[in-house]
Formats: structure tokens, sequence, C-alpha cells
């Protein structure tokens, strides 16, 4: 009983982090990038923090909620909630393997740094990776090298801007 109440508490506390960051109230360390500039809704330069709220909630402050096609089979991860990067990559987007609806699912590491410089069954590393590559992965789900992701990957269908703010998120990330 006691692992049971653990495990509760664990998804309360998620569920509530993840509550809290949609609706603004949880305040973590600035996200600014190195320039000082975090652009505006109306986008000068990418959007740190417009990029964590769309890797948190799926939704943008310029456009609202992000649709997508494909991704996992069962529709949302946890009790038919809406699907979100964090869901599958974690909070720190270092991935790794999820058991839900007695699917087995693994989501890799998605931090620039490490996608720039992981190797993988398509040929070798990615080498330094960009805007194209990523837009490549997120709304194609292709690998770099025009190769079909893993199903389990949706497809995104967001602006430039909101992709552009997305990587700047993720470029951000040690």
């Amino acid at each position: 009983m006691k692992g049971v109440w653990t495990h509760n508490k664990v998804f309360l506390l998620l569920g509530l982090g993840f509550a809290l960051t949609a609706c603004g109230f949880a305040r973590g360390p600035s996200l600014t990038p190195p320039g000082g500039r975090s652009g505006t809704p109306l986008g000068d330069a990418p959007s740190v923090a417009n990029g964590e709220r769309i890797y948190f909630t799926a939704t943008s402050s310029r456009s609202g909620p992000i649709r997508y096609q494909g991704g996992p089979a069962f529709g949302g991860m946890m009790m038919g909630s809406y699907l979100t990067c964090a869901a599958c990559h974690g909070p720190t987007a270092r991935g790794g393997q999820h058991i839900m609806h007695m699917t087995v699912m693994d989501a890799p590491d998605i931090r620039i740094a490490a996608l720039s410089s992981e190797s993988d069954e398509h040929g070798g590393g990615h080498g330094e990776y960009d805007l194209e590559t990523f837009r490549k992965a997120v709304v194609y789900g292709q690998h770099p090298d025009g190769k079909p992701l893993s199903p389990d990957m949706p497809r995104w269908q967001m602006s430039d801007a909101d992709l552009a703010d997305l990587f700047a998120f993720l470029q951000s990330l040690p």
C-alpha cells in the first residue's frame, strides 16, 4: 500500500507542477537566451520562454494549442491528456523508456547538445543540429538523413516562429 501511495503522490506532484507552469504561476530560473533578448509575441528573436511553454503544455503564447498528427496509438499519454513534448521526453528533455498502457516506448534525449553529438543507426553522428534538421524531426518525423522516426513521434503542426522558440528552449538546456 505504501508503494501505491508514493506512486500516486509523485503523479499528483508532477501534475500540479505542470498545471502551475501552464498557468504561469511556477517561476523557475530565468530562461532568457545569452543575448539577453527573449523575443516578443510578434517575434523578432526566438523566445526561450515560449519554447518552454510549448515543450511543457503544447500551447504557444502566439497561437494557442499546437496540433499534431500521429504519435502514440493511445492518443494521449496519461488519462487521455493532450500530448506534450515533456510527456515523453521528460522534464529535462533527456528522454528514457516509458511503459504506458502496456506499450513500451523509447524517447530519445532531445537536448540539442545530445542530438548534435549522438550517433545512430542511420549512418553515424548527426553533426551540428540546426533549425532545418530540427524541423525535419518535429514537423515531418524524419531523421537528418530523411529516414522516418518512430511512429510514436507525433508530427507537430507549428509555425516557424514557434519551432524556433522550441529549438531555442532545447538549446538552453544543459
